[in-house]
C-alpha cells in the first residue's frame, strides 16, 4: 500500500471573533468567547447541543428533543430532564457576560441564539465545497484547489467522533465523510490535469486513507506511475486496488 504522506492543506480558519465556535468534525471542541469548554459535566446537556448545533438554521420543538433524548421515559420525566441538561447547557457555555444566553426557548422551541456570532467548522466545510464546486463550474481550477484545501483542513475526522451514543447525526456523518472523500478526489484529479504530479500523488494517497476502495484515486494514482514511465508502481498499484476491493466489498 502507498504510504499516507499529509498534504499541507490551508489552515482551519480561526475565529476569534465569534462568541461561541464549535468544531464538530472530529471531537466535538467548544470556544465561549475565546476559551475552551474543558469539559462536560453532563452528556445530555452535550447531546442536546449537538442537535441544535446541526439544526441551526430552524427551531426545535421541546418534544422533539425529549424523546430523543429520553424515549423510555414519561412525559413528566423526560421533560424534567431537558430542563436539568438545559440549565447544565447554559451553565457550561457561560461566560459571554452581559446576561448573553447561548440558548433560547421561544414558542415551545429552542433555538441557539441567532443575536450572538457562531464559527461553526461543519458550516465552513460545507461552503467550501460549495465555493470549490462554483469555481469548477465556472473553470476556475486555481480557485477549486484553494476551496478544496480549506474543506479538508477544517475535516479533522467524523462528525462527532469522540460521541459513540448518539445515531441520529449518522446519516449526516457519512454525508460530510462523503463530501471530504470527493474533496481529496477532486484536488488530487485538478492537480493531475496542471501536471502538478506530487500534489495528485499526495492527494490521492489521503483519499485511499479515506477510503481504500476508491477505485477513481487508484486509477488516479497509476496515471501519475504511468505518466513517469513508473510501470512496476502501476502494477502495484492495481494489485492494491484489487486487494482493497476484495478485502472491503468481496469483489
Amino acid at each position: 500500500s502507498q504510504p499516507q504522506p499529509e498534504p499541507e492543506p490551508a489552515p482551519a480558519p480561526a475565529a476569534p471573533d465569534a462568541d461561541i465556535a464549535a468544531s464538530a468534525l472530529g471531537p466535538l471542541e467548544v470556544h465561549v468567547a475565546g476559551r475552551r469548554v474543558p469539559r462536560w459535566t453532563s452528556l445530555k446537556a452535550r447531546a442536546v447541543f449537538q442537535y441544535l448545533l446541526i439544526h441551526q438554521d430552524r427551531p426545535i420543538r421541546r418534544d422533539v428533543l425529549m424523546s430523543l433524548q429520553w424515549p423510555d421515559h414519561s412525559h413528566n420525566s423526560a421533560r424534567n430532564n431537558l430542563n436539568v441538561a438545559l440549565y447544565s447547557l447554559r451553565n457550561t457555555l457561560d461566560g459571554l457576560g452581559h446576561g448573553a444566553q447561548p440558548v433560547l426557548y421561544r414558542d415551545g422551541c429552542y433555538i441557539l441564539n441567532p443575536e450572538l456570532t457562531w464559527w461553526i467548522d461543519r458550516n465552513e466545510f460545507l461552503a467550501a465545497v460549495d465555493d470549490a464546486r462554483q469555481a469548477s463550474r465556472e473553470h476556475r481550477p486555481e480557485q477549486v484547489i484553494g476551496a478544496y484545501r480549506k474543506a479538508i483542513g477544517l475535516y479533522r475526522g467524523p462528525l462527532f467522533e469522540d460521541d459513540g451514543d448518539g445515531e441520529w447525526y449518522l446519516p449526516e456523518q457519512r454525508r460530510l465523510q462523503d463530501l471530504y472523500g470527493q474533496a481529496l478526489e477532486g484536488i488530487a484529479e485538478i492537480h493531475f490535469r496542471l501536471g502538478e504530479l506530487a500534489d495528485a500523488q499526495r492527494f490521492a494517497s489521503l483519499a485511499l486513507g479515506h477510503d481504500p476502495c476508491s477505485e477513481s484515486s487508484h486509477r488516479l494514482l497509476m496515471r501519475c506511475y504511468a505518466s513517469q514511465h513508473q510501470q512496476q508502481l502501476v502494477g502495484r498499484q492495481y494489485r492494491v486496488c484489487v486487494d482493497a476491493l476484495r478485502d472491503e466489498l468481496g469483489v
